[in-house]
Formats: structure tokens, C-alpha cells, sequence
């Protein structure tokens, strides 16, 4: 199973994930399963600019405090080497103070690791997941984290978990 079918588990069926088109093909195929998934899934494309995906997020968290739901959780699926493209964006989105979970998946990368310095500099929490199997508790602290916030939480799962998990 990979990351992203793991965080998409773990958000439960009403959360809303943003991603692209290319992530989204690995969180699997939602029209094949007897879930609602495919319902909740914001696609942004598949050729945007790097890091469009939390500009369309903050979109996405923005129109559901206004319809009253602001107790749905919104992910955001990113590569890990797109985190820098999208610091501009987080800078707002932490200024506001619009909550959400940054999930950046992908091999450890150093753009990773400064990430992780990047969002604590900008009041946010963000936490950096290797281990496979803490993949699942890790998403639940961060959907906490950021209701508890009222921010963006980065989680950088580097991991993925074995086809058996």
C-alpha cells in the first residue's frame, strides 16, 4: 500500500484531499471500490506549476467554513520536491490562520527537511514520518494538530509502507 492510499485511509471518508493528477492515480482507483471516495477528491490538474495544490486548498478549507463545515478535515497530497514552490502560499495560509494538513510524500529529500524547519519558522507544526507503520498515527496527530492550531500542518511521510500493510 503506498503513502498516499495510507493517508487516505487514515482522513477518514469525509475529509477532503487536494492533489494532482498524478498522485492521485496512487491513491487508487475510487470508481473500482464500493467507497464514496471519489467525491472528495480535489484534482488540480495534472500540468500547474509546482505547489499549486495549497492555493487550491486554502480554496477548498475557505468554501467549507463558509457552507458551516468547518470540522471537515482538508489533506493536500504534494512530491516532496514541490514543498519549496509552495512557501509563498503557506506563508498566507499561516498568516490567516487556515487549517490544514500538508501531506509531502515522496523520497527524503533535503527540500524536505528544510520544509519542516520553514513551517515551525512560521508558527506551524510539522513532524517528518520514516517509519512505515507510524504513517497512520502520524496523519491522526496531524488532523488534530491542525484543528487544535487553527494552522497548516506538514507532515513529511518519506515512508511507504510495504504491499502487506
Amino acid at each position: 500500500m503506498t503513502a498516499c492510499r495510507v493517508i487516505d485511509e487514515a482522513v477518514g471518508p469525509d475529509a477532503y484531499i487536494v492533489t494532482d493528477a498524478g498522485l492521485r492515480r496512487l491513491c487508487g482507483d475510487p470508481h473500482r471500490s464500493s467507497s464514496h471516495r471519489a467525491q472528495r477528491y480535489v484534482v488540480c490538474g495534472g500540468n500547474g506549476a509546482p505547489g499549486r495544490q495549497v492555493p487550491v486548498t486554502i480554496g477548498v478549507r475557505v468554501a467549507l467554513d463558509a457552507l458551516g463545515r468547518r470540522d471537515t478535515t482538508v489533506v493536500t497530497l504534494v512530491p516532496v520536491h514541490e514543498l519549496p514552490c509552495a512557501t509563498d502560499a503557506l506563508a498566507f495560509a499561516a498568516l490567516h490562520e487556515v487549517p490544514f494538513v500538508l501531506a509531502a510524500v515522496g523520497p527524503d529529500d533535503p527540500s524536505g527537511r528544510r520544509s519542516l524547519e520553514l513551517m515551525r519558522a512560521y508558527g506551524c507544526s510539522a513532524h517528518r514520518v520514516g517509519d512505515p507503520d507510524a504513517l497512520r498515527s502520524a496523519v491522526t496527530w496531524a488532523r488534530k494538530e491542525a484543528v487544535t492550531t487553527a494552522r497548516p500542518v506538514l507532515l513529511l511521510a518519506t515512508a511507504h509502507p510495504s504491499p502487506e500493510a
